[in-house]
């Protein structure tokens, strides 16, 4: 019974597996020793047609055009190495460079961003209330004492004291201190300190971080009191009856009887936005009845952002007080939390700010243990006791530190030596530090960062090893650079096209170059009818089309050449319609719509269809006379190919393609 069930769940990977090796042992075409076997075509197909499930169905014809221009293609390449190309040091430098530089940037996207961007595209869901005790090292205590004193209110904390009294009596922060310490709300990325943000994403609500939290400024005891779904954005809608009365002296009393009345009417059916637009002294947002568009949180003063964001879509809040007077306030609607693709610009900005240079040296500082990188304490002692009043500057080549230790190995990385001369140039391209003395705190952080650049760099020359589909787009790249090789020599090298040979093939060919039927018009353009019906009437009557054009035309682009289009084919727009059927030149049409308002048009000139001069289709011309050639050329080597490999097509095997 056993065998049974395994042999059943063998059984599908044995078909699958046979029909895959099956259509590996295949032949679709043969060039030379070389096959080209039905499972390269097939992948290479896909690769070029969108996927197994529009390829399938294809019909066995476009099958067989692949497979010619695939065989091409390969033969191609197996030119190319014949040539040499796999091993010609300049098309390998360039694949080189290509593999360093999308490669590191590929790298850095794989290892920090993406992964650190959805980390914090999580945590943005999350919204936390919190409060603070700020501790700061003065003249008073030295930071010794402080941690000391920090470590010791935490075990109070934890042990019942009550967190708002101590931060009534120790905290530093003078905007909070009296209130318990709230911070009010936050979510990732608000707080421009990691350190603080890492200890309240790691706190369990009603609870406080177990350690002080040092900003860089002081020392902070955080206490988690809210934590819920964030909500990212809400439409709102307010009515505002400010303080101060039409005379402009305060009355709070008079103020809140006139918004409790207007409270009184919403509560009994009447339409919040008509109170807003009739009685709201916020005039700006009274004229969209009562809208203020949409918030996100923070956004507004803190009383009206704390009611605002407590209601829920279609509700309205008690009479708020704000510094502006008293408020109702509506919620119109609420947004839902974005996709990451939408936020993705946003949590860059944020990760680039907040995290991305510590996660890079970060990462670099690994790199240096997988790539064995090793400094050379000898020569970077040697330059800070020959630096003397050095500068970071073109000087350098012809100082005497240059001379002293400009070749001397400054470290090693991959069993690579790089001199100092190599950390001077990287400086001074890079204007780092530029026109400064060297000394010692210079020059270590200009080493740390050419050699995480170099580290990530070195990297990305392996990372094809790591990454599929970067090792696909290396070896389509390979390929493209050789394959564009043989074009420059076989085809576009040997192009050779002067004015009597395009003159020539515009003789041969004259019938493929005709104008049709043409028209050469003026326009004038007004958005209304009424203005438009005014022109007219002078136009018909006989006054100057250009002066009138100058008086009402209100489309631009067309002020030195007064409604002028030029000469078009007659089907070529409305205006060119119009304008061929006006029977005389110098007839104007009656008014029509067009683009969104009104034109008349005046016929200038007519041309009726016939072959282009010879300047008047000589770009054309020799366009496709450089287009021939090519052709002719690449069908001339494609020739000299199949002599050389003698190609076979297996059309007939192609009925098994795709049939999964």
């Amino acid at each position: 019974m056993h065998r049974a069930k395994l042999l059943l769940l063998i059984l599908p990977l044995f078909v699958f597996f046979s029909c895959t090796s099956q259509n590996q042992r295949i032949v679709v075409a043969e060039y030379g020793n070389y096959k080209i076997y039905l499972d390269d075509f097939e992948k290479a197909y896909e690769r070029n047609s969108g996927g197994y499930e529009k390829v399938k169905t294809d019909s066995l014809s476009s099958y067989q055009k692949f497979l010619d221009l695939f065989l091409n293609y390969k033969m191609k390449l197996r030119d190319a190495e014949v040539r040499g190309y796999t091993k010609d040091s300049d098309m390998q430098k360039e694949l080189r460079d290509y593999k360093m530089n999308i490669g590191s940037t590929l790298y850095l996207n794989d290892k920090l961003y993406e992964p650190n961007m959805h980390k914090l595209y999580e945590r943005r869901k999350t919204e936390f209330r919190a409060s603070h005790i700020f501790l700061l090292p003065d003249s008073t205590m030295s930071e010794s004492k402080v941690k000391e004193l920090g470590k010791e209110l935490i075990k109070r904390i934890q042990n019942g004291e009550d967190f708002a009294a101590l931060a009534k009596q120790y905290s530093k922060d003078t905007n909070s201190k009296n209130n318990g310490g709230d911070v009010y709300y936050f979510t990732a990325g608000l707080v421009n300190n990691i350190a603080i943000e890492d200890a309240v994403y790691g706190t369990e609500l009603g609870k406080i971080y177990p350690e002080l939290v040092f900003s860089g400024s002081g020392y902070h005891i955080i206490k988690i009191t809210e934590k819920h779904p964030r909500r990212v954005s809400i439409a709102v809608e307010h009515i505002l009856i400010a303080f101060a009365d039409s005379t402009g002296q305060a009355d709070t009393t008079k103020a809140f009887k006139t918004i409790q009345d207007i409270e009184l009417q919403i509560k009994n059916g009447a339409d919040f936005g008509e109170m807003a637009r009739k009685y709201s002294q916020d005039k700006g947002s009274a004229m969209q009845r009562g809208s203020i568009g949409s918030i996100q949180r923070g956004r507004t003063v803190k009383e009206f952002d704390e009611a605002a964001f407590k209601l829920k879509k279609g509700e309205i809040s008690p009479i708020v007080k704000t510094q502006f007077g008293f408020h109702l306030i509506r919620l119109a609607d609420e947004f839902s939390y974005p996709t990451y693709e939408q936020e993705k610009e946003e949590l860059k900005e944020i990760y680039d700010r907040m995290r991305y240079k510590t996660d890079y040296e970060q990462l670099a500082e690994k790199l240096k243990t997988e790539l064995k990188y090793s400094l050379n304490g000898e020569t970077f002692a040697k330059i800070m006791a020959n630096s003397d009043t050095t500068r970071i500057a073109e000087s350098y080549w012809k100082s005497n530190l240059q001379k002293v230790v400009g070749s001397q190995e400054l470290f090693r990385m991959n069993n690579k030596s790089y001199p100092c001369d190599s950390l001077f140039a990287f400086m001074i391209k890079r204007n780092i530090s530029l026109n400064m003395i060297i000394n010692s705190l210079i020059l270590d952080e200009s080493l740390k960062i050419y050699s995480s650049d170099l580290l990530i760099k070195e990297k990305a020359l392996t990372y094809d090893n790591e990454n599929p589909e970067f090792a696909k787009l290396i070896d389509e790249y390979e390929k493209g650079i050789y394959l564009f090789k043989i074009l420059e020599e076989e085809v576009w090298s040997k192009i050779s096209i002067d004015s009597a040979k395009v003159y020539s093939f515009w003789e041969q060919n004259k019938q493929n170059y005709k104008w049709k039927d043409r028209v050469e018009f003026k326009e004038i353009y007004c958005q209304t009818d009424s203005l438009m019906n005014q022109c007219y009437s002078l136009a018909a009557s006989g006054a100057n089309y250009d002066t009138l054009f100058s008086k009402y035309n209100q489309r631009t682009g067309y002020d030195n050449t007064p409604g002028y289009h030029g000469l078009v084919d007659i089907d070529f727009n409305e205006l060119a319609k119009q304008s061929n059927e006006l029977k005389n030149l110098g007839d104007i049409s009656k008014p029509f719509r067009f683009d969104n308002g009104w034109s008349i048009v005046k016929l200038v000139k007519r041309d009726s269809a016939r072959i282009k001069t010879f300047d008047e289709a000589k770009a054309e011309a020799s366009s496709q006379l450089q287009e021939s050639e090519s052709k002719r050329l690449e069908d001339e080597y494609l020739n000299k190919l199949k002599k050389v490999y003698k190609p076979k097509l297996y059309y007939e095997n192609l009925s098994k393609a795709f049939k999964r």
